[in-house]
Protein backbone atom coordinates (compact mmCIF):
# COMPACT_ATOMS: atom_id res chain seq x y z
CA UNK A 1 0.00 0.00 0.00
CA UNK A 2 1.38 3.69 -1.09
CA UNK A 3 1.61 5.91 1.57
CA UNK A 4 0.82 9.25 0.41
CA UNK A 5 1.40 11.85 3.02
CA UNK A 6 2.01 15.25 1.84
CA UNK A 7 4.26 17.96 3.64
CA UNK A 8 2.69 20.93 3.79
CA UNK A 9 5.32 22.55 4.88
CA UNK A 10 7.82 21.76 1.86
CA UNK A 11 9.13 24.60 0.51
CA UNK A 12 8.71 24.15 -4.23
CA UNK A 13 9.66 27.56 -4.56
CA UNK A 14 13.06 26.46 -6.52
CA UNK A 15 11.77 25.12 -9.89
CA UNK A 16 11.04 28.74 -11.12
CA UNK A 17 12.87 30.52 -13.76
CA UNK A 18 15.04 32.72 -11.16
CA UNK A 19 16.85 29.40 -9.75
CA UNK A 20 19.82 30.47 -11.63
CA UNK A 21 19.62 34.57 -11.48
CA UNK A 22 21.55 35.03 -8.97
CA UNK A 23 24.58 33.27 -10.94
CA UNK A 24 24.30 35.53 -14.18
CA UNK A 25 25.07 38.95 -12.83
CA UNK A 26 28.80 37.83 -13.83
CA UNK A 27 28.18 36.71 -16.93
CA UNK A 28 29.69 38.93 -19.92
CA UNK A 29 26.71 38.44 -21.89
CA UNK A 30 23.93 36.37 -20.74
CA UNK A 31 22.11 37.61 -23.19
CA UNK A 32 24.13 34.87 -25.36
CA UNK A 33 23.44 31.90 -23.40
CA UNK A 34 19.75 29.26 -23.87
CA UNK A 35 19.06 29.21 -19.82
CA UNK A 36 17.29 25.99 -18.57
CA UNK A 37 13.26 26.94 -18.83
CA UNK A 38 11.01 24.98 -17.17
CA UNK A 39 11.47 21.17 -16.68
CA UNK A 40 9.44 18.62 -18.01
CA UNK A 41 8.41 14.82 -16.27
CA UNK A 42 7.47 12.02 -17.57
CA UNK A 43 6.06 9.40 -15.22
CA UNK A 44 6.19 5.33 -15.94
CA UNK A 45 4.66 3.67 -13.94
CA UNK A 46 2.09 0.68 -14.87
CA UNK A 47 -0.05 0.88 -11.44
CA UNK A 48 -2.46 3.26 -12.97
CA UNK A 49 -3.41 4.72 -9.64
CA UNK A 50 -0.02 5.29 -8.39
CA UNK A 51 0.57 6.81 -11.48
CA UNK A 52 -2.60 8.90 -11.74
CA UNK A 53 -1.75 9.94 -8.77
CA UNK A 54 1.76 11.26 -9.09
CA UNK A 55 0.97 13.05 -11.90
CA UNK A 56 -1.70 15.13 -10.45
CA UNK A 57 0.48 16.25 -7.62
CA UNK A 58 3.32 17.18 -9.98
CA UNK A 59 0.36 18.86 -11.97
CA UNK A 60 -0.39 20.98 -9.04
CA UNK A 61 2.92 22.03 -8.25
CA UNK A 62 2.59 23.67 -11.54
CA UNK A 63 5.26 21.02 -13.52
CA UNK A 64 4.89 19.87 -16.81
CA UNK A 65 4.23 16.02 -17.09
CA UNK A 66 3.47 13.38 -19.02
CA UNK A 67 2.44 9.95 -17.94
CA UNK A 68 3.52 6.40 -19.67
CA UNK A 69 1.81 2.53 -18.48
CA UNK A 70 4.39 0.69 -20.29
CA UNK A 71 7.77 0.49 -22.13
CA UNK A 72 6.10 1.18 -25.66
CA UNK A 73 4.19 4.51 -24.15
CA UNK A 74 7.83 5.07 -22.73
CA UNK A 75 9.68 4.72 -25.59
CA UNK A 76 6.92 6.80 -27.55
CA UNK A 77 7.51 9.40 -24.79
CA UNK A 78 11.21 9.68 -25.59
CA UNK A 79 10.46 10.39 -29.10
CA UNK A 80 8.69 13.29 -28.79
CA UNK A 81 10.21 14.96 -25.96
CA UNK A 82 13.32 15.51 -23.98
CA UNK A 83 12.60 15.37 -20.44
CA UNK A 84 14.59 16.59 -17.24
CA UNK A 85 13.36 14.18 -14.55
CA UNK A 86 11.92 11.04 -15.36
CA UNK A 87 10.13 8.72 -12.65
CA UNK A 88 11.01 5.12 -14.05
CA UNK A 89 9.20 1.88 -12.72
CA UNK A 90 11.62 -1.15 -13.35
CA UNK A 91 8.61 -3.58 -13.84
CA UNK A 92 6.82 -2.94 -16.52
CA UNK A 93 4.12 -5.19 -18.60
CA UNK A 94 5.43 -5.58 -21.99
CA UNK A 95 9.80 -4.85 -20.87
CA UNK A 96 12.02 -4.00 -17.94
CA UNK A 97 12.30 -0.14 -17.08
CA UNK A 98 16.22 -0.80 -17.42
CA UNK A 99 15.53 -1.38 -21.12
CA UNK A 100 13.64 2.66 -21.17
CA UNK A 101 16.55 3.92 -19.10
CA UNK A 102 19.69 3.27 -21.02
CA UNK A 103 16.87 4.47 -24.21
CA UNK A 104 16.17 7.61 -22.22
CA UNK A 105 19.70 8.30 -21.80
CA UNK A 106 21.34 7.69 -25.32
CA UNK A 107 18.30 9.62 -26.84
CA UNK A 108 18.74 12.71 -23.85
CA UNK A 109 22.12 12.25 -22.23
CA UNK A 110 20.64 15.11 -19.91
CA UNK A 111 17.84 13.59 -18.74
CA UNK A 112 17.98 12.40 -14.87
CA UNK A 113 16.04 9.22 -13.78
CA UNK A 114 14.36 8.25 -10.64
CA UNK A 115 13.89 4.70 -10.89
CA UNK A 116 10.47 3.74 -8.50
CA UNK A 117 11.08 0.15 -7.23
CA UNK A 118 9.39 -1.83 -4.23
CA UNK A 119 11.63 -3.41 -1.47
CA UNK A 120 11.96 -6.37 -3.04
CA UNK A 121 13.69 -4.75 -5.89
CA UNK A 122 16.86 -3.31 -4.09
CA UNK A 123 19.41 -5.01 -6.16
CA UNK A 124 17.58 -4.07 -9.47
CA UNK A 125 17.73 -0.33 -8.23
CA UNK A 126 21.37 -0.47 -7.20
CA UNK A 127 22.00 -1.99 -10.83
CA UNK A 128 19.92 0.75 -12.59
CA UNK A 129 22.24 3.58 -10.73
CA UNK A 130 25.14 1.76 -12.04
CA UNK A 131 23.58 1.38 -15.65
CA UNK A 132 23.41 5.84 -15.25
CA UNK A 133 20.43 6.18 -13.23
CA UNK A 134 20.46 9.57 -10.96
CA UNK A 135 18.45 7.97 -8.03
CA UNK A 136 15.97 6.17 -6.54
CA UNK A 137 12.82 5.72 -4.30
CA UNK A 138 11.39 3.11 -2.67
CA UNK A 139 7.24 2.61 -2.36
CA UNK A 140 5.51 3.47 -0.73
CA UNK A 141 6.39 6.67 -0.57
CA UNK A 142 5.32 10.33 0.63
CA UNK A 143 4.87 13.26 -1.46
CA UNK A 144 7.41 15.23 0.59
CA UNK A 145 9.97 12.30 -0.37
CA UNK A 146 9.01 12.80 -3.69
CA UNK A 147 9.79 16.11 -3.58
CA UNK A 148 12.79 15.83 -2.15
CA UNK A 149 14.34 13.31 -5.05
CA UNK A 150 12.89 15.88 -7.50
CA UNK A 151 13.85 18.70 -6.38
CA UNK A 152 17.52 17.35 -6.11
CA UNK A 153 17.29 16.28 -9.86
CA UNK A 154 15.83 19.29 -10.75
CA UNK A 155 18.50 21.17 -9.65
CA UNK A 156 20.90 18.86 -11.09
CA UNK A 157 19.37 19.03 -14.82
CA UNK A 158 19.51 22.29 -14.75
CA UNK A 159 22.84 22.83 -13.65
CA UNK A 160 23.92 19.95 -16.50
CA UNK A 161 21.97 21.84 -19.22
CA UNK A 162 23.76 25.70 -18.10
CA UNK A 163 26.99 24.07 -18.12
CA UNK A 164 26.27 22.94 -21.86
CA UNK A 165 24.82 25.70 -22.99
CA UNK A 166 27.38 28.10 -21.59
CA UNK A 167 29.83 25.52 -22.95
CA UNK A 168 28.51 25.61 -26.64
CA UNK A 169 28.42 29.62 -26.01
CA UNK A 170 31.90 29.55 -24.61
CA UNK A 171 32.82 27.63 -28.21
CA UNK A 172 30.43 30.21 -29.93
CA UNK A 173 32.31 32.39 -29.08
CA UNK A 174 35.87 31.75 -29.30
CA UNK A 175 35.12 30.93 -32.94
CA UNK A 176 33.44 34.27 -33.24
CA UNK A 177 37.15 35.79 -31.81
CA UNK A 178 39.09 33.10 -33.88
CA UNK A 179 37.04 34.31 -36.85
CA UNK A 180 38.22 37.81 -35.97
CA UNK A 181 41.46 37.55 -35.37
CA UNK A 182 42.39 35.75 -38.92
CA UNK A 183 40.91 38.20 -40.39
CA UNK A 184 42.93 40.78 -38.82
CA UNK A 185 46.18 38.70 -39.09
CA UNK A 186 45.22 38.30 -43.04
CA UNK A 187 44.81 42.24 -42.93
CA UNK A 188 48.23 42.47 -41.27
CA UNK A 189 49.86 39.87 -43.51
CA UNK A 190 48.65 41.62 -46.55
CA UNK A 191 49.70 45.02 -45.51
CA UNK A 192 53.15 43.16 -44.63
CA UNK A 193 53.13 42.20 -48.33
CA UNK A 194 52.14 45.57 -49.50
CA UNK A 195 55.72 47.25 -47.45
CA UNK A 196 57.96 44.57 -48.51
CA UNK A 197 56.96 45.40 -52.29
CA UNK A 198 57.15 48.88 -51.50
CA UNK A 199 60.84 48.47 -50.39
CA UNK A 200 61.71 45.92 -53.18
CA UNK A 201 59.72 48.90 -55.64
CA UNK A 202 62.40 51.62 -53.88
CA UNK A 203 65.15 49.18 -54.76
CA UNK A 204 64.17 48.80 -58.39
CA UNK A 205 63.82 52.64 -58.96
CA UNK A 206 67.09 52.94 -58.04
CA UNK A 207 68.75 49.76 -59.82
CA UNK A 208 65.71 48.61 -62.27
CA UNK A 209 67.91 45.55 -63.87
CA UNK A 210 67.15 43.60 -60.48
CA UNK A 211 63.15 43.68 -60.70
CA UNK A 212 63.11 40.27 -62.35
CA UNK A 213 66.08 38.68 -60.30
CA UNK A 214 64.52 39.49 -57.21
CA UNK A 215 60.86 38.01 -57.90
CA UNK A 216 62.67 34.87 -59.80
CA UNK A 217 64.90 34.19 -56.81
CA UNK A 218 62.10 34.48 -54.46
CA UNK A 219 60.11 32.32 -56.24
CA UNK A 220 62.68 29.43 -56.31
CA UNK A 221 63.25 29.79 -53.03
CA UNK A 222 60.05 29.83 -51.66
CA UNK A 223 59.64 25.74 -53.91
CA UNK A 224 63.22 24.46 -52.64
CA UNK A 225 62.14 25.27 -49.23
CA UNK A 226 58.29 23.61 -49.45
CA UNK A 227 60.51 20.58 -51.07
CA UNK A 228 62.60 20.55 -47.60
CA UNK A 229 58.87 20.63 -45.06
CA UNK A 230 59.36 24.50 -44.31
CA UNK A 231 55.62 26.64 -43.94
CA UNK A 232 54.37 29.09 -42.01
CA UNK A 233 56.78 31.60 -40.79
CA UNK A 234 59.86 30.60 -41.95
CA UNK A 235 58.60 30.12 -45.59
CA UNK A 236 57.30 33.61 -45.37
CA UNK A 237 60.79 34.80 -43.99
CA UNK A 238 62.40 33.08 -46.72
CA UNK A 239 60.47 34.10 -49.58
CA UNK A 240 60.61 38.29 -48.16
CA UNK A 241 64.63 37.66 -47.51
CA UNK A 242 65.01 36.34 -50.74
CA UNK A 243 62.86 39.00 -52.35
CA UNK A 244 64.84 42.05 -50.57
CA UNK A 245 67.76 40.50 -50.64
CA UNK A 246 69.80 42.94 -52.57
CA UNK A 247 67.36 45.87 -50.61
CA UNK A 248 71.17 47.16 -49.27
CA UNK A 249 72.09 47.75 -53.01
CA UNK A 250 70.17 51.84 -52.25
CA UNK A 251 73.34 52.57 -50.29
CA UNK A 252 75.79 51.69 -53.10
CA UNK A 253 76.76 54.58 -55.38
CA UNK A 254 74.94 54.80 -58.16
CA UNK A 255 78.33 55.24 -60.43
CA UNK A 256 79.58 52.21 -59.35
CA UNK A 257 76.29 50.11 -59.73
CA UNK A 258 75.80 51.54 -63.20
CA UNK A 259 78.96 51.55 -64.32
CA UNK A 260 79.41 50.16 -67.83
CA UNK A 261 82.78 48.16 -67.31
CA UNK A 262 84.53 46.36 -65.04
CA UNK A 263 84.81 47.76 -61.42
CA UNK A 264 87.43 48.11 -59.28
CA UNK A 265 89.13 45.95 -56.34
CA UNK A 266 88.29 48.80 -54.28
CA UNK A 267 84.59 49.30 -55.89
CA UNK A 268 83.97 45.51 -55.74
CA UNK A 269 84.42 46.18 -51.29
CA UNK A 270 81.90 48.77 -51.59
CA UNK A 271 79.62 46.21 -53.44
CA UNK A 272 80.12 44.21 -50.83
CA UNK A 273 78.69 45.66 -48.53
CA UNK A 274 75.23 45.83 -49.42
CA UNK A 275 74.50 43.07 -47.44
CA UNK A 276 75.78 44.60 -44.09
CA UNK A 277 73.61 47.27 -45.65
CA UNK A 278 70.24 45.67 -46.37
CA UNK A 279 70.51 43.91 -42.77
CA UNK A 280 71.00 46.84 -40.70
CA UNK A 281 67.79 48.49 -42.89
CA UNK A 282 65.34 45.35 -42.14
CA UNK A 283 66.92 44.19 -38.85
CA UNK A 284 64.69 46.66 -36.70
CA UNK A 285 61.65 45.72 -38.41
CA UNK A 286 60.10 43.00 -36.32
CA UNK A 287 58.25 41.23 -39.34
CA UNK A 288 61.40 41.20 -41.20
CA UNK A 289 63.94 40.62 -38.98
CA UNK A 290 64.22 36.43 -39.81
CA UNK A 291 64.27 38.03 -43.48
CA UNK A 292 66.70 40.21 -42.49
CA UNK A 293 69.22 36.75 -41.88
CA UNK A 294 68.55 36.27 -45.54
CA UNK A 295 70.16 39.65 -46.67
CA UNK A 296 72.81 39.97 -44.30
CA UNK A 297 74.03 35.87 -45.63
CA UNK A 298 72.90 35.06 -48.80
CA UNK A 299 76.60 36.16 -50.56
CA UNK A 300 78.07 33.56 -47.99
CA UNK A 301 79.16 30.14 -49.99
CA UNK A 302 79.68 26.74 -48.37
CA UNK A 303 83.42 26.40 -48.48
CA UNK A 304 83.93 30.07 -47.02
CA UNK A 305 85.22 32.27 -49.33
CA UNK A 306 81.62 34.14 -49.42
CA UNK A 307 81.04 37.75 -47.57
CA UNK A 308 80.67 39.37 -45.23
CA UNK A 309 81.80 37.16 -42.68
CA UNK A 310 83.05 34.23 -44.49
CA UNK A 311 80.64 31.73 -42.85
CA UNK A 312 81.17 27.91 -43.89
CA UNK A 313 78.96 24.86 -43.88
CA UNK A 314 76.40 24.59 -41.80
CA UNK A 315 77.67 27.70 -40.05
CA UNK A 316 75.54 29.71 -42.43
CA UNK A 317 71.79 29.70 -41.66
CA UNK A 318 69.61 27.15 -43.71
CA UNK A 319 67.42 29.31 -45.40
CA UNK A 320 70.72 31.46 -46.82
CA UNK A 321 72.19 28.03 -47.60
CA UNK A 322 68.88 27.77 -49.53
CA UNK A 323 68.97 30.89 -50.89
CA UNK A 324 72.37 30.86 -52.63
CA UNK A 325 71.89 27.14 -53.95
Amino acid sequence: MVSWREDKTMDYSCFDEEYYSENTDKNPEPHAIDFPGKPDILVVEDEIRILKMVSMFLSQQGFRRDEAASLGEAYKAFSIKRYAVIFLDINLPDGSGLKALRKALEISPNTLVIIMTGTQDLSTAVFALREGAYDYITKPFSFSLLMGRLNSAVGKWRTKVFHNHYLSYLERLVEKKTESLTTSQNEIEQSHDNIVLALGTAGEMYNPETENHRVRVSVNSVFLCRRFGAEGVKLRDLKWGAYLHDIGAIGIPARILSKPGPVTANEYSVIKKHSLLGYSLLKNIDFLSGASEVVLNHHEKYDGTGYPCGLEGKKIPLFARIFSS
